[in-house]
């Protein structure tokens, strides 16, 4: 009965191979010395991977058999942001003005404030100088605050970014700010390490509904994606809702083809900050961006820029040579120790080269088998054998 069981073990081991076929190939630049190393995977690429990446396979060209480990990397702007205490002084008004200085700590300096009032609503420029002396005083930085709050908004923006400077006092002043009243400031220290992102070319096109304007952004193959710039014309104020969908199916019906989008951006813009809109990487063809209008006037958008971020495979490699494999619906995500030693990994690698792609020969040779070219007959063979080992199992158990 064991002997039975392990059979069908192997048997089932061997039905599940079938499914770890790829149908696309490329090779790796070969490897001539031990270290870790960076691939960057092409841009048509990503049209014929899963959306996940769960398909994404590096073989030694030695033994193809032998799977690499290697962590997957998608490129991102990595931002930190440390808090510094500095407790604000000269506190005052002046007509419409509010005034307060701060003493800053060389060895901590800042170059962000976040601003809190009692008052819930609230627009007023900013002005920053800095000083070494508090008698003469040098501009370092003009911005604006704004909060609405009501039954229909909900929006503040009470942050300022500044240049880090060598004065030893910084002055702010709140133009309209005399009604205000100051509850707490926050200082910080923040530092933004940009990521590698590539401008996607697309078609634009847009049409005013109902109280909103739709615009359509049309890419020439699937793209991997995780933010778009909005321009708008100058000269606009506007606070408007925004959301922003992707294109996963379209269904033929009587009236014509039904376009089904899910989404993958709901906020806000506004002409108070540039919008930038950052979301969950995904690999799309086309999309749609909603701006909500209410009662106003619909904006006028110059420009819609989608950028792709740029995606590498870091391995440790010996020397030799490797391949890149992928294409495959079936295959689920690997499971590596790498991701527990991202610490270990230079910041700096060198970036092995992929040839263009090739078809893999086991790929082939799997066609001259008819009966692995029926899913539903693999599904049926591999529900079979679970089944009898099932039961095999549950009587050895009665047995014992």
């Amino acid at each position: 009965m064991r002997q039975t069981i392990n059979f069908l073990a192997l048997l089932l081991l061997a039905n599940l191979s079938c499914f770890a076929q790829y149908t696309y190939e490329r090779k790796i630049s070969d490897v001539t010395q031990p270290s870790w190393y960076r691939i960057t995977l092409p841009d048509d690429v990503f049209p014929k991977v899963k959306n996940d990446f769960a398909d994404l396979r590096i073989y030694a060209s030695r033994n193809d058999t032998t799977e690499i480990p290697y962590l997957l990397k998608i490129s991102e702007d990595q931002v930190s942001r440390a808090s510094i205490a500095i407790e604000p002084f000269n506190i005052s008004r002046n007509g419409n003005a509010l005034y307060f200085t701060v003493k800053v700590n060389h060895a901590e300096p800042v170059n962000q404030t976040t601003l809190e009032f009692t008052q819930q609503n609230y627009d007023s420029d900013v002005l920053i100088e800095g000083s070494n002396n508090q008698q003469d005083w040098f501009i370092i930085h003009t911005g604006r605050i704004v909060s609405i709050v009501n039954s229909s908004v909900n929006y503040t923006y009470n942050h300022v970014n500044f240049p880090t400077s060598d004065y030893i006092f910084l002055r702010f002043t709140l133009k309209n700010g005399a009604q205000l009243t100051l509850t707490k400031v926050n200082f910080y220290q923040s530092a933004t390490r940009k990521g590698v992102f590539t401008e996607v070319p697309a078609t634009l096109s847009s049409k005013t509904l109902a109280k909103q304007n739709e615009f359509y952004l049309t890419f020439n193959q699937p793209v991997l994606l995780s933010k778009l710039t909005i321009e708008p014309n100058a000269g606009q104020l506007f606070y408007r809702n925004v959301s922003v969908e992707w294109l996963y199916d379209s269904i033929p019906s009587e009236k014509g083809i039904h376009y089904q989008y899910q989404s993958l951006y709901v906020g806000v813009i506004s002409s108070f900050q540039q919008d930038t809109l950052q979301f969950t990487p995904r690999l799309v063809g086309k999309i749609r961006v909603t701006i909500y209008n209410q009662d106003n006037p619909p904006i006028h958008v110059n420009k819609i820029v989608g950028w792709a971020p740029q995606v590498d495979l870091i391995a440790n490699l010996q020397p030799g040579g490797y391949s890149l494999k992928y294409g495959n619906p079936n295959s689920f995500h690997p499971r590596y120790d790498i991701k527990h030693f991202i610490k270990d990994i230079p910041d700096s690698l060198p970036q092995l080269q992929v040839s263009t792609e090739l078809k893999p020969q086991h790929a082939q040779a799997t066609e001259s088998t008819a009966w692995f070219k029926n899913k539903v007959w693999m599904w049926v063979a591999l529900a079979a054998i679970v089944a009898i080992l099932g039961f095999f199992t549950m009587r050895m158990l009665r047995e014992k």
